[in-house]
């Protein structure tokens, strides 16, 4: 499944996780420009710090994904604060075995939950290997990565994507997350290239993948939300953009291209 539940938070329970917290080191991350240090836990954005996801901040991504304009893109039921802590704990697995999963995002001011997004490594499996046709004819497209906890993984390429709380929608933050996923894939981790997918009808989603640069490559089909009207099914269509490595250099420029230029 190409959209996992990645559930939500509970007001108070974050407020108390939030006052135990401790001062967080970072880089900041200037997406128009540099690559990103590969050696501290936080990422800066000009609006959002970044912290990976683990089993401390399963109150925080409850709230997220418990959204009333976010749960129904990913199931027919709202998440439990306890699947929320599952989720977490696995997206912290993730993050001690492969170096890399999805981020909270915070206001760097505030430090208001602001939603969840970043980068995940694919699982091995049939529902991924549909993604193979869009990328090249490669031997690394098929590469499995080393460390095989807590689940087998591809190497050399990953899969990013974001969830907003309804407040904040339509202020570029997921663009803004986006942008620092995909730096963080090419600079730091060398990935060969970033996979986006999302259900057909998710015009929003679809419309920040092209703005940070990824390219419209086709459609696969999996377990999902197709819409409205035709509930969860198995063959639910999902829109995939793709960034090779070998354009990232042209997205980037583009992006920091004035807007009148």
């Amino acid at each position: 499944m190409f959209l996992p539940i990645e559930f939500t938070g509970w007001v108070v329970a974050r407020r108390e996780s939030q006052l135990r917290q401790p001062p967080r080191r970072g880089t900041l991350c200037r997406v128009e420009s540099t690559s990103l240090g590969a050696d501290s836990d936080s990422r800066f954005t000009a609006r959002l710090r970044l912290d990976p996801i683990g089993p401390a901040m399963a109150a925080d991504l409850w709230l997220v994904q418990g959204d009333d304009e976010v749960w129904p893109w990913y199931g027919t039921e709202k998440p439990s604060l306890e699947q929320a802590r599952q989720r977490a704990k696995l997206m912290g697995d993730a993050w001690r075995f492969h170096g890399v999963h999805k981020w909270m995002a915070y206001d760097r001011v505030s430090s208001e939950v602001v939603g969840r997004g970043g980068l995940s490594r694919p699982p091995v499996d049939d529902d991924w290997g549909q993604i193979d046709e869009f990328l090249p004819a490669e031997p690394w497209v098929r590469t499995a990565y080393e460390i095989r906890r807590p689940f087998i993984a591809h190497a050399n390429w990953l899969e990013i994507g974001w969830a907003l709380r309804r407040k904040f929608w339509g202020r570029g933050y997921a663009a803004e997350i986006g942008r620092a996923g995909l730096a963080f894939a090419f600079d730091v981790l060398q990935a060969q290239a970033v996979v986006s997918c999302t259900v057909r009808h998710n015009l929003r989603s679809r419309a920040v993948m092209e703005r940070i640069g990824m390219q419209y490559a086709g459609e696969i089909r999996s377990r999902g939300m197709a819409g409205a009207a035709g509930g969860e099914r198995d063959d639910a269509p999902f829109a995939v953009c793709v960034l090779l490595r070998s354009d990232w250099g042209g997205a980037a420029a583009r992006r920091r291209r004035p807007i009148n230029g």
